[in-house]
């Protein structure tokens, strides 16, 4: 299942650490966030460091599990979504 999760803080998940741990490619995860099937990243600049991360809820990564797995069984993306918005769907 899920590998260690290594991150800050336990309610965001980096960029990088959920393209790591979901196995999605980053086209795949602009695709998601597109069709609203995951929530858009945070941007929170790092004082002192001279830069920017990406974060999205930690949540977003039990998403993209389910979305994987539904995707494998043929669930088509219309229906995935109204699953995740637990509305009533008809397979």
């Amino acid at each position: 299942m899920p590998e260690e999760l290594n991150v800050a803080t336990e309610d965001r998940i980096e960029v990088k650490e959920l393209l790591r741990l979901s196995g999605m490619s980053r086209t795949q995860l602009r695709n998601w966030v597109q069709r609203e099937l995951l929530p858009r990243p945070c941007r929170c600049s790092s004082p002192g460091l001279g830069g920017s991360s990406s974060y999205y809820p930690a949540g977003a990564l039990d998403r993209a599990w389910i979305i994987q797995r539904l995707r494998s069984h043929g669930v088509p993306m219309r229906h995935i979504r109204a699953i995740l918005n637990s509305e009533k769907v008809e397979l």
